[in-house]
């Protein structure tokens, strides 16, 4: 069950993306610079903006963290 975490590299949602994880969770975060995003490894990382939602995917997305 993939989780899409938004505000992924935020002071919240990195600890989301951590516990999760941890957990075993696969996980995919969105944020604006992926190439800036320093996540963990095995974390999707894919660009996008909530601002602009007709360029989202939520292909294989199953939960999500709205951060």
């Amino acid at each position: 069950m993939t989780i899409l975490v938004t505000g992924a590299t935020g002071t919240v949602g990195r600890h989301v993306v951590d516990r999760l994880v941890a957990a075993g969770r696969p996980v995919r975060a969105l944020t604006r610079n992926p190439e800036a995003a320093g996540l963990p490894d095995g974390v999707d990382v894919v660009k996008g903006d909530l601002n602009r939602p007709g360029e989202l995917s939520f292909d294989g997305v199953q939960g999500v963290f709205l951060i």
